[in-house]
């Protein structure tokens, strides 16, 4: 095959896996905020439901997970940045826990530049009733 047409080739062969892989313009993509659950007490398991709403009242995230030893952690879930996130509803079965998304009260905390506020819910048992601690987490994330 002369070079030139082995070059035309190997670039068309190129461009496609690209397309396949995913690696696509990055203008199709939009940042994100991430949602990651962790189970503490793995020996019990929990059903567990995280619910992110946004500054009009909207949910712009709504996930339920069963977490058990044989399934601990769920991480990195996202929902777009665009939507505000204002509140962060998780029930433990059935228990309510209503808490403000991190940094609603000051909008720069705790992320800064290209990196948006995401947060980890860790769920846990003190004297048998389950309990909930979320935390904040930045990192740069952008779904398509």
């Amino acid at each position: 095959m002369p070079s030139t047409k082995r070059r035309t080739f190997l670039a068309s062969v190129g461009a496609m896996l690209a397309a396949v892989s995913g690696c696509t313009s990055p203008t199709s993509e939009q940042p994100a905020h991430t949602v990651s659950v962790y189970l503490v007490d793995e020996d019990d398991p929990r059903e567990v439901t995280v619910a992110v709403e946004a500054e009009n009242g909207d949910t712009v995230f709504n996930r339920t997970y069963d977490l058990s030893e044989h399934n601990e952690a769920d991480e990195d879930a996202t929902f777009p940045e665009s939507t505000a996130p204002e509140t962060v509803v998780v029930t433990v079965d059935g228990r309510r826990f209503e808490r403000d998304w991190p940094g609603f009260e000051q909008p720069e905390l705790p992320c800064n530049g290209q990196n948006w506020t995401g947060i980890e819910v860790w769920v846990s048992n003190e004297d048998g009733e389950p309990s909930v601690r979320i935390e904040p987490n930045c990192q740069h994330v952008t779904v398509s």
